[in-house]
């Protein structure tokens, strides 16, 4: 197998958003403020034990549905401000595999965040949520609802490229609760992680 690779209603504390993807053991993706993206195949053809191994090219999108190398994407959408006093922002952000071949795949998302506003802020991630205002409603909340952001880590289940709907619409809701302490005029660099592998049945 081949592995290739704020000052009362006027302060406000910013965090910012942004992907990229790279390579894990089959196929990640990182999504942090502004950056680009590249995306990972290994391929394998072989025979094990009389049970034929098809070749293929295992391939995680964020939002978009091009199989390019190296991938691009900026998340802007969830780039924003949220008031010193407490408020969250949310987004949604549709995981789609899009690997070669009958292929399918686990995936997990973590997240970090840099400074004090990120060691204050909460994550809440519904698969199949939508928005409604600054939060997600509806949908199967993936790991703990308003969960530390930093840190953050949770399964998002299996994904099937021969699917229907070979994707899950996931709604990222980011959260800094009334009474942080955090000041106004505070950032935050926040990454999110999308790392996937392959599923043998």
């Amino acid at each position: 197998m081949d592995r290739p690779d704020p000052r009362h209603r006027a302060q406000r504390a910013r965090w910012f958003g942004r992907g990229r993807t790279r390579a894990l053991l089959s196929a990640g993706l990182l999504l942090g403020a502004g950056a680009v993206a590249t995306s990972a195949y290994w391929h394998n053809a072989a025979t094990v034990e009389g049970v034929a191994v098809q070749a293929g090219a295992v391939h995680i999108d964020l939002a978009t549905n091009n199989k390019v190398k190296p991938e691009t994407y900026v998340w802007s959408d969830l780039s924003g401000s949220i008031p010193a006093s407490g408020g969250s922002v949310a987004k949604v952000l549709r995981v789609r595999n899009n690997s070669t071949g009958r292929l399918t795949f686990g995936y997990t998302v973590s997240a970090t965040a840099t400074g004090t506003l990120g060691a204050a802020l909460k994550v809440t991630v519904r698969k199949g949520g939508t928005v409604s205002g600054s939060t997600c409603t509806g949908g199967t909340v993936v790991g703990t609802a308003n969960a530390n952001l930093n840190g953050y880590s949770a399964p998002g289940g299996n994904l099937a490229a021969t699917s229907v709907t070979p994707y899950h619409d996931l709604c990222v809701q980011v959260t800094l609760p009334s009474g942080s302490g955090v000041g106004g005029f505070q950032s935050s660099n926040v990454a999110f992680t999308f790392a996937a592998t392959q599923v043998i049945a």
